[in-house]
């Protein structure tokens, strides 16, 4: 057989709750920094998020997708979120950060594996989510 299969665990799972749904998306932003540990410079940065998907785990999982790619092509890294507008199929908003100049960790990816968001009794939302890393 010319290949061979091996386990192998890069990832990062990740539990995040918000007050509210913007809130959750925040929040898992948030997590994402706390990963990834980027040192910043001090130029500061605003990049527009407008992302559709046909549910709110999908929906989650892209938007965090996005903030990764803009991350990874603007050499930046998002601290604070503006929320214009979301429902549980899109998010519309504003990201703001700073220039990365050094990085602990590099997140690939943020993926639907074991993946859940789910609103509680308590009327707060709750997010599992699985980052390739």
């Amino acid at each position: 057989m010319p290949y061979k299969l091996h386990e192998h665990t890069a990832d990062i799972r990740l539990e995040v709750t918000g007050e509210s749904l913007a809130g959750l998306f925040s929040e898992t932003m948030k997590a994402m920094n706390a990963v990834s540990c980027p040192g910043f410079s001090s130029e500061m940065v605003e990049r527009r998020v407008e992302v559709s998907s046909p549910d709110i785990l999908s929906l989650l999982v892209d938007f965090l997708n996005e903030i990764v790619f803009l991350g990874q092509v603007h050499h930046e890294a998002y601290e604070e979120l503006q929320t214009v507008a979301v429902t549980e199929t899109h998010f519309k908003g504003v990201v703001k950060g700073r220039k990365i100049i050094s990085m602990e960790e590099e997140i690939k990816a943020v993926t639907l594996h074991e993946a859940s968001v789910r609103q509680t009794e308590k009327g707060t939302w709750l997010a599992n989510l699985v980052l390739d890393i």
